[in-house]
């Protein structure tokens, strides 16, 4: 029994008792409750030097009595009386300690004062008690704390029936104080029980803490109905159970039924207040289910849960009772297979819902289990998931994982060099390089052992130095009950500087391409670039993978500058590294335009044009002035040489031919006006729907130039029937077949229309 839960529990019994009320009531300030005369009777026999978690029962009983009067109202009367405190082997010690009405601090020290020496005179002490409180000519009331059984040969049994036959309105309170033995319990609760009083037993002081307080209300006439909700679970805190529950509820002791329900699931229901005792069982097995001393507090919902235990048969049985760190092994099992249920290999300590590797048990029956990567005791469970509750446990030995590793012992800084290897090769083990003291679960280049034979490939670092290549064993999966990377064999491995060289120009310009001859040791990923000379290792510009062999054709920024070649070896997770370079002087390239100095719009210009040759992203191209150096209206690649034919603005005003090198820089540029078109129409105002009729144009006429009809408000692209204007004039147009007012238009370069003439279709 919990000292703490004992004392709590004390206190809050007493004073309800004490009081004649429920503790809501007592807490009301503004009603006064009647005051009672009371005699506290506390046992001071020599068993209250027994201890309870390492504490004496009258340290307790002191403790809680000290509480109990600060928190009793000065209202309510007591007197303290106890027996046994002053001889050993006298019945006759007992005495009134303080007399009824006595201040508090006189009775919290003559508490405070007992010291347990004699024997148990339970009936003599209740009788004195009785006849000081008169109890033959007015109402009285005795709580007696005791721990033991009458050991002056009488019977309080016996006694608390004739009290309560000559007293006007007696009542014994019995509070049995770490009762263990039956006689005894039976003994003091007929003596609580015949006098109309209640015997609370702090042995289960848990189930009864609230129960007193609402015993008294519910014998309170007119108090309000209780709100009552129940349910049953499938074990502690798993699924709820939604029907098939028959339900009783019963008056604690075997009294009334208050409801009765059959093949329910979740209950609401009222009741009166009370205690109650609940009562489940489950129609398709029988299984029971209990909740003692509920109290049910007037004009309140009480939810009450009850846990079944259903009995499930399971078992598990791996193959061997011994097992290598991370190798599989076989488990047959037998069980509920339930949604969700699983075998595992976990700690024998570790909580139910704990695991390694598992199987769920709904893939098959046997199921394949890795062993963790720590040698030790484990045990292989059959764990039921909703809730969690392992249902079977057999024990198994996990002992050392076994690996080997094999290679070079010197190799070139990023090579690749095929390594041997043996081990467990379970689910995440993987074979890695890296440096010799790194961590266990760090890698550079690695292969994982469940994915390849032996030999396998693994590409060295490209930073020379002192590694080694590791069998790194991870196990089945998550670090969640000790599993971690280690490592189980390892081989160190001296890693040299590569040779490597560039051999190129030492000055080019500037979107130039260049042919690079070069050496190096050609490893996936390494690449031929150009770059600023402090740049990161990993920067780059134009670039070739050394992979597509040598020479590489390289292409020069577009900015002069000192640049410089570069051998860029790849490096992984070590990062790339630059093994050779070669500075490079870029000099801006000249280019210049040669074109007429204004044009009609959408008319095609020749534009002559000097500058780089043969690189396939330069072009010539007309656009605003302001406009950005990517920008570009018309256009010809440079690479089809000059004169170069583009396509002016449709729109009139002032543009700039441009040379644009690699699509990203202009290194020439001339001004052109592009002034507007004048065009003028030949048609008839009037036609009948579909007609076909003469319509003439007068004008410079450009490929992609149409002559249509349309109605006023049509967006310039629309069209119905239509000719090309490069085809002459006049042409034949047929008009739309539905009546109404129309326009002839002359659409510039199928975008812009300059010219129009208004005609009515009349059907």
């Amino acid at each position: 029994m919990n000292y703490a839960n004992i004392h709590r529990i004390l206190v809050g019994l007493i004073v309800s008792v004490m009081l004649g009320v429920s503790p809501a009531t007592a807490q009301n300030a503004d009603q006064e409750t009647p005051s009672e005369d009371a005699i506290l009777i506390l046992d001071a026999s020599g068993s209250m030097w027994g201890q309870i978690e390492g504490k004496a029962k009258i340290e307790i009983a002191r403790g809680v009595l000290s509480e109990l009067l600060d928190e009793m109202p000065a209202s309510t009367r007591l007197g303290l009386m106890a027996y046994g405190h002053t001889k050993k082997g006298d019945c006759s010690d007992i005495a009134l300690l303080s007399e009824i009405g006595a201040s508090r601090a006189a009775i919290k020290k003559a508490v405070q004062g007992i010291s347990p020496k004699g024997k148990t005179p339970i009936s003599a002490s209740v009788k004195m008690a009785a006849e000081k409180l008169k109890y033959t000519q007015s109402k009285a009331t005795v709580i007696l704390i005791s721990d033991g059984i009458e050991t002056c040969n009488l019977d309080p049994c016996a006694l608390g029936k004739q009290l309560a036959a000559d007293g006007v309105d007696f009542t014994a309170h019995v509070v049995g104080f770490d009762i263990v033995d039956k006689k005894t319990e039976t003994q003091l609760q007929c003596l609580a029980e015949s006098t109309g009083g209640l015997y609370l037993s702090a042995a289960n002081a848990g189930e009864l803490s609230t129960a007193v307080g609402a015993t008294i209300v519910s014998q309170q006439v007119g108090a309000a109905p209780a709100k009552l909700y129940l349910a049953a679970t499938v074990l502690e805190n798993g699924p709820t159970i939604g029907t098939g529950l028959n339900w009783r509820v019963q008056k604690t002791g075997g009294g009334e039924i208050v409801y009765e329900g059959d093949n329910k699931g979740e209950v609401n229901t009222e009741i009166p207040p009370g205690v109650y005792d609940v009562f489940v069982t489950q129609i398709s097995d029988g299984l029971k289910g209990v909740r003692r001393l509920m109290n049910i507090a007037p004009g309140r919902q009480t939810n009450i849960t009850i846990a079944l235990d259903p009995q499930y048969e399971a078992s598990v049985t791996p193959e061997r009772e011994q097992v290598g760190a991370g190798l599989a092994f076989v488990v047959e099992w037998t069980g509920p297979n339930k949604r969700a249920d699983f075998i595992t290999i976990t700690a024998p300590d570790a909580k139910a819902r704990s695991h390694t590797s598992y199987a769920y048990t709904s893939n098959g029956n046997p199921l394949r289990l890795t062993a963790p990567i720590t040698p030790g005791s484990y045990e292989v469970r059959y764990v039921l998931n909703n809730p969690y509750k392992v249902l079977a446990r057999t024990p198994m030995q996990v002992g050392k994982a076994v690996a080997s590793v094999k290679g070079p012992q010197k190799a070139e800084a990023g090579s690749v060099f095929s390594v041997q290897w043996s081990g467990p090769a379970s689910q995440s083990d993987f074979i890695t390089i890296t440096p010799i003291d790194a961590e266990a679960a760090a890698y550079l280049d690695y292969f994982y052992t469940k994915d390849a034979g032996t030999p396998h490939d693994l590409t060295m670092p490209v930073k020379p130095g002192k590694y080694e290549i590791r069998y790194v064993f991870v196990g089945p999966g998550a670090d969640t009950s000790g599993n971690a990377h280690s490592v189980i064999a390892r081989q160190p491995v001296v890693i040299t500087a590569v040779g490597a060289s560039l051999d190129g120009p030492d000055t080019a310009e500037t979107g130039e391409t260049l042919s690079i001859e070069w050496s190096g040791p050609e490893g996936t990923g390494d690449y031929i670039t150009v770059t600023k000379p402090d740049a990161a290792q990993n920067s780059y510009g134009d670039y070739k993978y050394a992979s597509n062999g040598s020479p590489s054709k390289i292409r020069m920024p577009l900015t002069p500058g000192l640049y410089e070649l570069r051998y860029v070896q790849k490096g992984g997770l070590q990062g790339d590294k630059v093994i050779a370079r070669k500075p490079v002087t870029i000099t801006q390239v000249q280019a210049s335009l040669r074109g007429p100095k204004s044009a009609i719009v959408g008319s095609a210009v020749e534009i002559d044009w000097v500058g780089p040759t043969d690189e396939p992203r330069d072009f010539i191209t007309v656009t605003t002035p302001d406009a950005r150096e990517k920008s570009y209206l018309d256009y010809a690649y440079t690479r089809n040489g000059s004169p170069a034919k583009i396509s002016m603005p449709l729109e009139p005003g002032l543009y700039e031919l441009r040379y644009v090198q690699n699509n990203a820089k202009v290194i020439a540029r001339q001004n052109i006006t592009i002034t507007d078109i004048s065009i003028s129409l030949d048609a008839p105002a009037q036609a009948k729907t579909g007609d076909d009729i003469s319509v003439g144009f007068a004008g410079p006429a450009e490929r992609g130039d149409w002559i249509t009809v349309v109605p006023p408000d049509a967006r310039a692209s629309k069209y119905t029937d239509y000719f090309y204007s490069v085809n002459g004039s006049p042409q034949t147009l047929t008009m739309p077949k539905t009546p109404g007012e129309y326009e002839i238009r002359y659409v510039l370069g199928g975008k812009r229309v300059v010219a129009r003439k208004s005609i009515k279709i009349s059907p």
